[in-house]
C-alpha cells in the first residue's frame, strides 16, 4: 500500500496539510479538467519519517535552536551542516523504493505515449519542486524560497533532488526565522512535500495575473511571457513581453514587446538547464501570437472561476511538430502583489492621518497656551 506517494489526480485543495500548497493546487487544477503535466506528490509524511528514522529530527532542531542571536557566518555554517545531514543520512528503504517506483511508472507511461524506448524511456525529464505546507497562502512567510529543480532525469537523480528540496528548508534566513520558535511551532514551520512533475518542454513560458498587479482592477488580465523555460521570467533575469487584456471577450488592450536577450533551455546532456543568448532575430519579436495570448487568457479565466479569487498562474507553452501549441499550467496561487500594495497604501494612509491628528493636537495646544 502506497504511503508516501500520491498522484496529482487524487489530490484536492483540502490536502494542503499532507502534500503542501503547490501539490494541492496542482491536484485541484487536475480535478477541474485544466491542462497540467502529469506527476505525483511525495507527502509531508516522507520527510517526517525520514527525520524520525534516526536522530536527524533532534540533530536539526538542536542546530536551529543553537543559532539564536547568531550572525550571518554562524547561520551559513548551520545551513551547511543541515544540508550535509539531510543529503547523507540514509533514507528508509521503503521510502526510497516508493519514490523510485513512482518515477519509473510515470516514465514508462510517458515513454509509451511518446513512442520512446531504451535509455531515453528510462530517463524522462521531470521537474522536482518543493511544496511546503505554508507556501502559496496568505500567511506564508517564506513562500517560494524552497528549491525547484528542472530537467531532472532518472530515478537516482530524482531521489537526490527530493533530498535537496528538503534541505532547502534550512537556508540561513529560514534557520534564523525558526531559531526562536518552540519545538512544536518549529516543527509546523518545517513540514514539506515535494512535487515530481513531467517537464514541460517550453518554447515560451511566463506568468498570468487575473487582476491588474498595479491597480487591482479585476476586469484586467496581465500576461508576462518570454522564450524558453519560465525560470527567467520568475527570477526577473529577463524583461518579458507584456500583454494586457480585458476579461470581456477576452480582448487584447495593449502589447509591449521587450528585448528578450536570454532564455533557459535544457543543457546538452539533458541533466539540467542552462542560460543562453536568444538569437538576435527573435529578441525583439513578440514571443506569443494573438491566438496564443487569447488562449492563455481564456484558461486563466477558467482558473480564476474555479478558485473564486484572483490568481497568479505559472504556465508553459509547448509547440508541437505540426505548429500547434498547448498551454500547460505549472502552478496557480492567490494573487498577492496587489494585496500587499494595497495593505502598504492603507498603512501609509493610516500613518498620515495619525500624523495629521498629532499635528492638530499640537497646534491646538499651542493656541491654548
Amino acid at each position: 500500500m502506497t504511503t508516501y506517494v500520491r498522484p496529482f489526480g487524487e489530490l484536492r485543495a483540502t490536502d494542503r496539510d499532507t502534500v503542501g500548497g503547490k501539490c494541492a493546487s496542482l491536484g485541484e487544477m487536475v480535478s477541474a479538467g485544466l491542462p497540467v503535466p502529469d506527476g505525483f506528490a511525495i507527502t509531508v509524511a516522507a520527510f517526517e519519517d525520514f527525520r524520525d528514522a534516526s536522530s536527524l529530527r533532534r540533530d536539526l532542531q538542536d542546530l536551529v535552536q543553537g543559532t539564536r542571536d547568531a550572525g550571518s557566518q554562524q547561520l551559513q555554517q548551520a545551513h551547511d551542516r543541515a544540508v550535509e545531514l539531510i543529503l547523507h543520512r540514509p533514507l528508509p528503504e521503503s521510502l526510497e523504493r516508493e519514490i523510485t517506483d513512482a518515477y519509473r511508472a510515470l516514465a514508462a507511461e510517458t515513454a509509451e505515449l511518446r513512442g520512446l524506448t531504451g535509455a531515453e524511456a528510462e530517463r524522462i525529464p521531470v521537474a522536482v519542486r518543493s511544496s511546503a505546507t505554508d507556501e502559496d497562502g496568505d500567511a506564508a512567510s517564506f513562500a517560494g524560497q524552497q528549491e525547484t529543480f528542472l530537467w531532472v532525469s532518472g530515478a537516482e537523480d530524482v531521489v537526490e533532488k527530493v533530498r535537496e528540496c528538503w534541505a532547502s528548508l534550512y537556508t540561513p534566513q529560514a534557520i534564523a526565522y525558526r531559531a526562536g520558535m518552540e519545538d512544536t511551532e518549529g516543527a509546523e514551520a518545517s513540514r514539506i512535500s515535494v512535487a515530481v512533475q513531467l517537464m514541460a518542454d517550453a518554447d515560451v513560458a511566463g506568468v498570468t495575473f487575473t487582476v491588474s498587479p498595479t491597480t487591482g482592477d479585476r476586469s484586467v488580465i496581465a500576461i508576462n511571457a518570454s522564450y524558453g523555460l519560465g525560470q527567467a521570467v520568475v527570477s526577473g533575469e529577463v524583461t518579458p513581453d507584456e500583454y494586457w487584456l480585458s476579461k470581456i471577450g477576452p480582448t487584447i488592450r495593449d502589447t509591449r514587446v521587450a528585448d528578450k536577450a536570454h532564455e533557459y533551455v535544457p543543457n546538452a546532456a539533458a541533466t539540467g538547464i542552462e542560460l543562453r543568448d536568444v538569437d538576435p532575430e527573435r529578441r525583439s519579436r513578440a514571443c506569443l501570437s494573438e491566438q496564443e495570448v487569447l488562449q492563455l487568457a481564456e484558461i486563466a479565466i477558467r482558473v480564476e472561476k474555479h478558485y473564486g479569487q484572483p490568481q497568479d498562474i505559472e504556465w508553459a507553452l509547448e509547440r508541437r511538430p505540426d505548429g500547434s501549441s498547448q498551454v500547460m499550467l505549472l502552478q496557480s496561487r492567490p494573487e498577492t502583489n496587489w494585496k500587499k500594495r494595497k495593505e502598504e497604501q492603507n498603512a501609509r494612509t493610516k500613518d498620515t492621518r495619525a500624523t495629521a491628528g498629532l499635528l492638530g493636537m499640537i497646534s491646538s495646544a499651542s493656541k491654548g497656551s
